[in-house]
């Protein structure tokens, strides 16, 4: 009958416990929580929704608009989404914000670059672009 030596038993390094402290909640947590569910964002009212929206899905599309067919109506009304996007990015601290709007108004030219001959972007998209222009000149 073999026999275990107990030198090989003496190698064995201590048991370790590990003992877990959850963090202790702040306040920026939660903010850190409620910035990634977008609540200004979603507010939009160019920002269509993905159907039955969940907290932290990203919206379907950043740039879902309908054209009043006047031109100047079009050209302010993108204005004020402009305006509108500057304060949800301010609100919702997501930098990306304009970024994704502006992939959207250009994935939006070229779709409708496909169903007509005519591209580009149309006056909704201009009066945008003109706003976050002007906002970002301000800024210097």
């Amino acid at each position: 009958m073999a026999v275990k030596s107990r030198s090989r038993s003496s190698r064995l390094p201590p048991f370790l416990r590990l003992a877990y402290s959850a963090p202790v909640r702040q306040e920026s947590t939660a903010e850190e929580i409620r910035r990634f569910t977008l609540p200004a964002t979603k507010a939009l009212p160019f920002v269509k929704l993905r159907a039955n929206d969940q907290p932290l899905w990203r919206p379907e599309s950043f740039w879902h608009v309908t054209s009043t067919g006047r031109r100047d109506a079009d050209l302010r009304l993108g204005r004020r989404y402009a305006r509108q996007a500057i304060a949800a990015m301010r609100a919702d601290r997501d930098n990306h914000l304009i970024a994704h709007i502006i992939q959207d108004i250009i994935e939006d030219a070229a779709d409708r670059t496909g169903r007509r001959r005519r591209g580009g972007c149309g006056p909704l998209a201009r009066g945008f672009l003109i706003e976050i222009s002007e906002a970002i000149a301000a800024a210097r």
